[in-house]
Order: C-alpha cells, then sequence, then structure tokens
C-alpha cells in the first residue's frame, strides 16, 4: 500500500518519450502515445478507461489503427484535448 498522503496523479504527461521509451508506466496506469502529428506519451489511470469521453478517444482509435496494435497504445488527437478530457474526467471521479 503506498504511504498515506502520497496519491499518485490520475495521469502523468511524459514528454520527449517516444515509443522507444522502455520504462513501464507504474502498476495501475495504462502508456499512452498521443497526438497527430508529434506524439506525446501519457500513462493514464485504469479507473478512467470505462468514461464515456475516454472510451469514445478508444474506439477513434481502434479504427484508425485496429483492435491489434502492437506496443503502446496510440490515441490519434490533439494532445491539448486528450489532456482536457483526462483533467475533466479526473474532476468528475473527485467530485
Amino acid at each position: 500500500m503506498g504511504k498515506k498522503g502520497s496519491k499518485q496523479a490520475p495521469y502523468q504527461r511524459l514528454v520527449d518519450h517516444g515509443e522507444s521509451g522502455s520504462s513501464r508506466a507504474p502498476r495501475g496506469y495504462v502508456p499512452m502515445l498521443v497526438g497527430l502529428e508529434k506524439m506525446e506519451r501519457f500513462e493514464v489511470h485504469t479507473k478512467f478507461l470505462s468514461h464515456p469521453s475516454m472510451v469514445a478517444l478508444l474506439e477513434m482509435a481502434a479504427l484508425e489503427f485496429g483492435y491489434e496494435q502492437q506496443g503502446i497504445l496510440r490515441i490519434p488527437c490533439e494532445v491539448e484535448y486528450f489532456s482536457q478530457v483526462v483533467d475533466m474526467i479526473s474532476k468528475a471521479k473527485q467530485g
């Protein structure tokens, strides 16, 4: 168990980590490459994956890349939009 008061953020934005980055995501997080042109790596908590907004992004990824993506999950949307979606989900889960 984690220490009291040490709460991990619901997502981490990892700039300049491409698909070649071999670091593993923390337990309970899913690594994702997000972007249309320039990709940025995020680590999103698994509890966010069932939210309708995230499901829509995952469905968009499935349409674009198929259901059998190899390696890190790629999400084809603007990085800022993805950040807004995750922030919105985070606030909804807290409230």
